[in-house]
């Protein structure tokens, strides 16, 4: 009786100490919520500041200083009747740059992108000024936070918690555990799963993905990207992403299943050896390559790649996934992502090294027919087939080799006449060279 009288005691003279200092207590059913990427900064300054400079940053901002419009308004264009002035939001930064405003609480287009590569405008093709509203095509995925209720969000652009979930609980567990006005009543606290560290690459493809979502309300809503998805789950169940099935006007997908169109990059990646790496390492029997084991796991599983506690990485029987997008990019930002081939060669060679040995010894072939270091990875398997800022500058995540002849059957580019390869050669000299090095046989 004594020491509970003791304890109330204690935690009412904290109570009114720290009442008496302006500190205010989180409420429990308050500890959900977005904070914002710039709270985030207080305790991950590098990543934080590696961040920024990604285009994930820049991908919806308001306009600060006329420099961040990057159009040429100087030039008189039938297509821009607006004027520099009006533009208030962009939206892009590095192919294109869509120009926005907001009208009675929402966000619209203005009627011409200006197309950054090829340094032109194009119309936007609206038939009046409230025509696309952002909330509904755009805002989810260039937006942090968004409530499809109620058309709001948190921050501009992709923050912090679009990967890693809402963060207030995050920062109210660090108060409880490092903060001496907290400490002092919470001296034993047990820090909880607050914040979401996932490499699957779903955290990806709730973006680079190609769909829409209906909302389940009286009066429903679409809207052109998963709602309410939390980071390391899968994809939500109303999100129907597009596919070769139904792109009956062939827009986004070319004949053979490869994306032909950015926002597209986890499709591609679903169909690739990648997303399966793991699965085939479980279940195919490969005799050549000796008895599974938990070090297979190197080229075949991002969890086990990831993990921070090597004494504990996980096992041939608690691996989660394959090979997914983070074990090339780097979500921070703090290496090249978008620009692969230096990097992109020894990443893919410190795993696909063996393969590529014993094909030399069954066929007494080098690899491909060009010189050695001229072609690499990237180039070949994952050519440049997707289209944006009006030309074709992004690279298939299919990974599958797109030969002369099936690109000349698609009318695409080819993985021998992409990116600067043989275009000064004719599609059927690239059909015969292939033919002559490779056969039939792919």
């Amino acid at each position: 009786m004594y020491l509970k009288w003791l304890t109330w005691l204690i935690g009412t003279a904290c109570f009114f100490l720290l009442a008496s200092i302006g500190y205010t207590h989180f409420d429990a059913k308050d500890s959900d919520g977005y904070i914002g990427s710039e709270a985030c900064q207080e305790c991950h300054q590098s990543n934080y500041n590696s961040w920024k400079q990604t285009l994930h940053s820049k991908m919806f901002r308001p306009v600060k200083s006329p420099a961040d419009i990057l159009g040429d308004f100087a030039t008189p264009n039938p297509l821009v009747t607006f004027s520099k002035e009006e533009v208030k939001f962009v939206v892009g930064n590095k192919w294109e740059q869509v120009y926005a405003r907001k009208l009675d609480g929402e966000y619209y287009p203005l009627p011409a992108k200006w197309m950054i590569t090829t340094q032109k405008w194009v119309s936007m093709n609206l038939t009046s000024e409230k025509d696309t509203p952002m909330s509904k095509t755009c805002n989810g995925c260039h937006t942090t936070g968004f409530q499809p209720e109620t058309f709001e969000f948190k921050e501009f652009g992709i923050g912090c918690e679009a990967c890693h979930g809402s963060g207030k609980r995050h920062t109210i567990n660090r108060k409880k555990t490092n903060s001496p006005q907290c400490t002092v009543c919470h001296k034993n606290a047990v820090d909880t799963q607050d914040i979401i560290r996932s490499v699957d690459s779903t955290v990806c493809g709730q973006c680079h993905s190609r769909g829409h979502s209906t909302t389940a309300q009286q009066q429903p809503v679409n809207f052109q990207f998963p709602l309410n998805y939390k980071p390391g789950t899968a994809l939500p169940k109303n999100f129907i992403p597009l596919s070769l099935a139904n792109d009956k006007k062939g827009k986004f997908w070319w004949g053979n299943g490869v994306a032909k169109n950015r926002h597209q990059e986890y499709a591609d990646w679903q169909n690739s050896g990648h997303s399966k790496s793991l699965i085939n390492l479980l279940t195919k029997k490969d005799h050549a390559r000796g008895e599974r084991q938990d070090k297979c796991l190197v080229c075949h599983s991002a969890d086990y790649r990831a993990a921070k506690d090597k004494a504990n990485r996980p096992t041939l029987e608690t691996a989660q996934q394959g090979i997914t997008c983070v074990v090339c990019h780097n979500p921070h930002g703090k290496k090249s992502n978008h620009n692969m081939e230096p990097e992109g060669t020894a990443t893919c060679a410190g795993c696909h090294i063996d393969s590529m040995a014993k094909s030399l010894k069954k066929t007494g072939k080098g690899h491909y027919p060009c010189p050695p270091g001229a072609p690499t990875c990237v180039g070949c398997h994952m050519p440049v087939i997707v289209k944006t800022g009006g030309t074709f500058t992004l690279h298939s995540h299919a990974f599958a080799i797109v030969t002369p002849k099936k690109a000349k059957e698609l009318g695409s580019p080819s993985s021998c006449q992409n990116a600067g390869c043989h275009l000064d050669r004719s599609e059927d000299w690239a059909i015969q060279s292939y033919k002559d090095f490779y056969g039939d046989k792919l």
